[in-house]
């Protein structure tokens, strides 16, 4: 039997390697967790750099809410918790601000090969975007790029100094028997790895293989010696492991040339920097057998696991202080729990029972969009080199509106994406059509807007009207296709 990746996003039992009959691993990264000086502006950096999207809501916990008892922080913390949602399902960026005890700003000298988790990696849609993106909202030098087209990364510092690996290609794509689990390729990038520099190896794989159930990667490497230089540690001495969950990389190294330096004295989780990555399971009964896994694999938990309707949760952490939250967010309450995009977002699919070629040709007649939604379309300029392509401007009408939108990104067959030009209540906005074949000659097509009302508090409002407006058109695009 061949190697099949499956992947069903949403599903109860969340996203599966496969190899062969039996599943390599079912461990799922479900955050990385930042504890920040100035979360708000560091989350509001990652999210225009990365073109990340807000997660929905935020958490504020105060005493004598029993946030010590789970996350293991003294005083009882004061905290506020926000988030950003990348491509993948089930995963997060998690800041948090803390008002009481206050982060301990991180040692000037710290280095990436220094005790803790150190490095953060992210693949990015379009590299080049990216940089660009990343030079306009930072004040130092754009750093140079290390490999050839399609693989090229560099490694850039976030404002509050965490590290972080930008790469051009997903470094799942190169394990074999790895799904990519994208279910939201609108935005700007996944989070794929995280670096952990480690006192001692045997226990880390004690740690992240016998208790936490991530499986090595045998069949490949995420940086080699050379790559030390890319985070000013040229000519170090490292032994490495990557291991690997459903979705994402870990990267266990050991350093011996540089002498890492272990934590500051007193170190707390809520200190700035890197606070621990979570696993996240879907049903209570996942996190109650992987719970009796890490305990009984000798990780110390905080206490008693806490369930709060939302979610059910807890930290635990290893002999040398490493900290890893388990946690099962219920999928039907995502939007409270921010891993749902929050804001004004919308998202629409429809199965067709139609070839693609048929499908993208409806869609990119901008002139004839009134056939089956509710605007009537004209093109005021067209493309080039593709007439319906980039630089095409269409004219929509409906309901005393006049709009004009603006195609800027053509991938010809798969995907286009337009901005709004004039006309409608936004201070931004982008849109987002794809194509893709799926088995027994049917297509999905995914239509996600996203955008920023100039009028306060009607996002959401906005958001929800155009998503039964869409979701209608969808509707009879399907109905037209299968008919004819």
């Amino acid at each position: 039997m061949s190697d099949v990746a499956f992947y069903k996003p949403g599903s109860q039992l969340g996203p599966l390697f496969w190899k062969g009959p039996e599943a390599v691993t079912d461990a799922h990264i479900a955050q990385v967790a930042l504890c920040a000086h100035n979360a708000g502006k560091l989350r509001h950096w990652y999210r225009n750099v990365f073109e990340m999207a807000p997660g929905s809501g935020a958490l504020v916990s105060v005493p004598p809410m029993p946030t010590r008892r789970i996350q293991g922080i003294d005083p009882n913390p004061t905290e506020m918790v926000t988030w950003l949602v990348d491509q993948q399902d089930y995963f997060q960026l998690e800041f948090f601000q803390f008002y009481r005890p206050r982060s301990n700003l991180k040692p000037t000298a710290w280095r990436p090969c220094d005790i803790g988790y150190s490095i953060i990696g992210i693949c990015v849609a379009d590299f080049d975007a990216t940089m660009r993106r990343y030079a306009a909202h930072s004040d130092v030098t754009l750093p140079a790029s290390v490999g050839q087209s399609g693989r090229r990364r560099t490694c850039v510092r976030d404002p509050e100094g965490n590290w972080i690996e930008i790469l051009e290609r997903d470094p799942l794509e190169d394990i074999e028997a790895s799904t990519p689990g994208i279910v939201r390729p609108e935005l700007g990038a996944v989070v794929r790895f995280i670096r952990v520099s480690v006192p001692d190896m045997e226990r880390a794989q004690v740690t992240y293989v016998d208790a936490l159930g991530l499986v090595e990667v045998a069949d490949a490497t995420l940086h080699s010696d050379e790559d030390e230089a890319l985070w000013g540690l040229p000519g170090a001495s490292t032994n490495r492991v990557l291991l690997r969950g459903s979705n994402f990389l870990v990267e266990l190294v050991q350093y011996f040339d540089p002498q890492p330096a272990p934590r500051p004295a007193g170190y707390q989780i809520c200190d700035q920097g890197v606070m621990n990555i979570a696993l996240g399971f879907r049903t209570p009964e996942q996190f109650d057998a992987a719970f009796v896994r890490a305990t009984g694999h000798g990780l110390r938990p905080n206490g008693k696991p806490v369930d709060v309707g939302i979610f059910r949760v807890m930290y635990v952490n290893d002999a040398d202080g490493f900290s890893v939250e388990m946690l099962c967010a219920r999928p039907s309450l995502w939007s409270l729990s921010g891993f749902s995009p929050g804001g004004a977002y919308v998202q629409n699919e429809v199965l067709i029972r139609a070839q693609p070629e048929r499908v993208w040709q409806r869609l990119i007649d901008h002139a004839g969009l009134g056939d089956w939604t509710l605007f009537r379309g004209r093109v005021l300029r067209p493309g080039a080199p593709a007439e319906e392509g980039p630089g095409c401007v269409r004219e929509l009408k409906a309901l005393g509106l006049r709009i004009t939108e603006e195609v800027v990104s053509w991938e010809e067959g798969s995907h286009y994406r337009y901005r709004l030009r004039s006309g409608a209540p936004f201070r931004w906005h982008c849109g987002d059509v794809f194509v893709t074949a799926e088995p027994g000659e049917c297509t999905r097509v995914r239509w996600a807007i996203r955008f920023e009302s100039w009028l306060p508090f009607t996002g959401k409002l906005t958001a929800w009207v155009l998503g039964r407006i869409f979701r209608r058109a969808l509707v009879q695009l399907k109905q037209q296709l299968e008919a004819s």
